[in-house]
């Protein structure tokens, strides 16, 4: 049961970090990936956690996933002010 709990925690997270990047404030989406970034440091240097294969792994899968989120926001909120322009260009 925990395990679902984190699943459906994380599906949240990234679908916020979604919406967030596809905002006018694009920095907004970079919280997540900062988020990650602290987590990272904190086990890396203060709990001192081994630097494993599977952690590598899980920390690449992460930024990766992040980034792309990150992309596909940007990518919409440019295409929803090109649709304002041609929406002002018709008027």
């Amino acid at each position: 049961m925990k395990h679902w709990i984190i699943v459906i925690i994380a599906i949240a997270l990234f679908f916020l970090h979604e919406r967030l990047s596809a905002t006018k404030y694009w920095f907004l989406g970079g919280l997540l990936p900062l988020a990650g970034i602290g987590v990272a440091i904190y086990q890396l240097i203060i709990l001192k956690t081994t630097l494993s294969t599977t952690n590598i792994i899980a920390y690449i899968v992460f930024f990766a996933v992040s980034f792309l989120l990150w992309i596909v926001g940007r990518y919409e909120y440019k295409q929803k002010e090109i649709n304002k322009m041609k929406a002002k260009d018709i008027q």
